[in-house]
């Protein structure tokens, strides 16, 4: 059954880039008392041989915004703007610290205005320009704008909060002397985040592919030519909205009917992973695991998802997630487990019969949380069974000199640390932030008693020295272990074993300034973990020497007698 268009309204826009100078647009809305409600726009222009270039949109809008865009008396460079700002609203999905650009000069790099706002305003408290309150979720949005020659580049982030998630998106687009000006000129905060959305909206629209048609006898003028490619049955227009709304899930519908059900040979690898956690199982994981990252790589909505699963395929490839399930620790089970509940949930979603993207929207959210604490959880096992093997070997007795003839090691690879550094770039201000860390801890070296002040300069040296680290991955494990150790110093108070402290920090400060001179400065070290098994000895003792306060404190608090569960 047709459903018939109730509004419309024709007019023209000026254009740099057209034969004729002006854009001739079409906006049609459904009927008003359709339960659901349809806004379509259509631009077009002539070309030189008589055809015409067509552009066209279908959004689904909320009553409110409908409504207003139909009403007569306002004016169709309003109803433009608006349709804009709906459509750049539209823009919002479901992926978390996603960085979207909608620039209308190409000469701009989008990494670097990422860059730009990492540097900037990532770390920045979000304090917002305006509020939105609706029964099920709240919108709170906050605006920084840059200069970049003659342009002014506009970060608009929008953080969506319901009683389940957060959800934060930056948005980023250009703005001309002009358009700043303009905007400077909106004193109520609602209209300026519209205006950015209309700039976003507008760029998208821009970038949309045309559509060349020609004429024929069946339509008399370009007018109803460009008409003919309106959607004026509701099946159709629902489909239509969702293809252009829902982008991510309409991208992974097309790989899957390309390639197939990928992700059951992942999930059985896991799955077999997790059962038997050995070396074998888990390089199996590790294929299937590359093949779906190449899978879902170009989809743009899921960065966050494409991301994480890189971090646990950097994981498996050093067998680190093996090592860890081969502890027979429960808990790293139940959060393995999770991932794979939520990433079957999430494929449920995308293979059923009947679409719900909103249910998908959601599992991705979900999947991207669950592989980010996986990864957290992984660094921090791996910290903690590294420093229990550490403190069992510290407890050991020394093998005699026959034993120790007799003892066969295994065959381990070494990566040199010119090897390693051939194929890694790092900056020069990495190597000063280095020299200046030395130089700050250099206090250590003639201390005579472990104060509140050298407490502060450990806090301060790790904490560079895991900034370092952070980035490269092969000592990924070492930038965690400083980084929980440093969250124990952040705590400390000064006690009876303070002395102990003091000779145990002058030990791995030294091992942290020999493994910079041999592995990163000199590269002259013939492998680059050589020093693992005495950074981990070190810690593991220091956080024995910390604890020792705390066990102190428990005994004391509770007697035999007394018992308090935590949960």
């Amino acid at each position: 059954m047709k459903n018939l268009l109730s509004h419309s309204f024709t007019f023209q826009t000026d254009s740099t880039t057209t034969p004729s100078g002006k854009f001739e647009n079409i906006i049609y809305l459904n009927d008003e008392d359709n339960i659901k409600h349809f806004v379509q726009y259509i631009q077009y222009h002539e070309n030189d041989d008589s055809s015409i270039n067509v552009r066209h949109m279908n959004i689904k809008m909320d009553r409110t915004y409908f409504l207003e865009i139909a009403n007569v008396c306002i004016n169709n460079r309003e109803r433009r703007r608006l349709f804009f700002s709906t459509l750049g609203k539209r823009r919002f999905g479901a992926s978390n610290k996603h960085f979207d650009s909608y620039l209308s000069h190409t000469t701009l790099d989008e990494e670097y205005l990422l860059s730009k706002y990492i540097k900037n305003y990532e770390y920045t408290e979000f304090e917002s320009c305006h509020i939105e309150k609706t029964q099920h979720s709240t919108n709170k949005y906050r605006i920084y704008i840059i200069q970049e020659n003659d342009l002014h580049i506009v970060f608009l982030d929008q953080l969506n909060i319901t009683s389940r998630k957060k959800i934060h998106k930056i948005f980023c687009t250009d703005i001309t002397n002009d358009e700043l000006e303009f905007y400077n000129n909106i004193t109520v905060p609602i209209q300026r985040v519209n205006y950015v959305f209309n700039k976003i909206g507008k760029n998208f629209f821009k970038k949309s592919d045309q559509t060349q048609l020609k004429k024929s006898t069946h339509y008399k003028t370009n007018e109803e030519l460009a008409c003919s490619m309106l959607i004026t049955d509701a099946n159709d227009m629902e489909r239509t909205s969702r293809i252009q709304d829902n982008s991510t899930f309409r991208k992974l519908q097309e790989k899957r009917s390309e390639a197939g059900r990928v992700d059951m040979a992942l999930y059985k690898a896991a799955d077999a992973l997790i059962n038997n956690p050995t070396q074998e199982t888990e390089t199996t994981f590790s294929l299937d695991l590359a093949v779906f990252k190449a899978h879902i790589k170009d989809i743009s909505g899921l960065k966050e998802i494409t991301q994480y699963l890189a971090n646990v395929h950097e994981l498996a490839l050093t067998h680190t997630i093996s090592y860890l399930l081969s502890k027979n620790d429960q808990d790293l089970q139940d959060i393995f487990l999770y991932i794979l509940e939520s990433f079957n949930t999430w494929n449920q979603h995308l293979y059923a019969e009947e679409e719900n993207i909103k249910s998908f929207n959601a599992a991705s959210i979900d999947l991207a949380d669950a592989l980010r604490y996986f990864v957290d959880i992984c660094y921090k096992f791996k910290h903690d069974y590294q420093c229990v093997d550490a403190k069992e070997e510290i407890q050991e007795e020394v093998q005699t000199a026959v034993e120790l003839e007799v003892v066969t090691e295994p065959e381990i690879s070494f990566t040199s640390a010119k090897s390693y550094f051939s194929e890694i770039d790092i900056d020069s201000e990495v190597y000063e932030e280095l020299r200046e860390l030395e130089r700050d801890i250099d206090v250590l070296s003639y201390a005579a008693a472990y104060t509140e002040d050298i407490n502060s300069a450990l806090i301060d040296f790790f904490e560079g020295y895991t900034r370092v680290l952070n980035p490269l991955f092969e000592f990924k494990d070492l930038s965690y272990s400083l980084m929980l150790l440093n969250q124990k110093l952040a705590e400390y108070e000064i006690d009876e074993n303070a002395e102990m402290l003091l000779m145990l920090m002058r030990g791995l400060v030294s091992d942290l300034l020999e493994w910079k001179r041999t592995v990163l400065i000199e590269q002259t070290a013939e492998d680059i973990h050589f020093m693992d098994k005495s950074f981990y000895s070190n810690i593991a003792q220091i956080e024995m020497s910390l604890s020792n306060k705390e066990e102190a404190v428990s005994e004391e608090a509770f007697g035999d007698d007394d018992f308090i569960e935590f949960f």
